[in-house]
């Protein structure tokens, strides 16, 4: 049965790509069952959907990451569903914590986070991420949807380096390499 419902929500999300007019890459298998997935750009609600589709085509369960604030009823009930993880964002570490603390409770784990952390223009990005993959040592999975050519791509994956900003430097060039400009204030 399980076979089956993965089937369903494959054919789903390939549906769902094919009437936008989008192409959805796969994750490579070797990079395995657990790793932070970050995406760019972020801006629009219209996110949730394309990330839906992302997991229905790769056949993973995700667990995006929003604010708690989203968590009222009856939007609870769907996103609870949806395996989502309410973020309380005035407390920063803490969430680090507990994001990297599931990956040793769970078999198969990956978090979505969107680094701009906001659908509003911002001038450096928010790098728990970076501190969640690194704690955790678990891969980050480069996600981009280029809205010009209709495409969610795989730039590739990476595990953290030594120095943080080593590592956000090399995100942001292989963005730039696609064609998104990620927003590293002085860097």
């Amino acid at each position: 049965m399980n076979n089956l419902v993965s089937w369903i929500k494959y054919g789903i999300g390939m549906l769902f790509f094919k009437i936008q007019g989008w192409t959805c890459e796969i994750v490579p298998k070797e990079i395995g069952d657990k790793y932070v997935l970050i995406g760019f750009p972020h801006n629009t609600n219209m996110d949730a959907p394309f990330g839906i589709g992302f997991s229905f085509v790769n056949r993973v369960q995700t667990s995006p990451m929003i604010k708690k604030e989203w968590m009222f009823w009856p939007m609870s009930m769907i996103f609870k569903a949806m395996k989502v993880m309410p973020i309380d964002r005035s407390s920063a570490g803490d969430m680090v914590d507990q994001v990297a603390e599931e990956f040793s409770k769970r078999n198969k784990f990956i978090p979505v986070v969107f680094p701009e952390g906001t659908r509003k223009e911002v001038k450096q990005i928010k790098t728990g991420f970076w501190h969640i993959a690194d704690k955790a040592n678990v891969p980050i999975v480069l996600l981009y949807k280029d809205a010009q050519k209709k495409q969610l791509l795989i730039l590739g994956h990476m595990f953290t380096g030594k120095f943080k900003n080593d590592d956000l430097i090399r995100i942001r060039d292989i963005y730039r390499n696609a064609g998104y400009e990620i927003p590293l204030d002085n860097m």
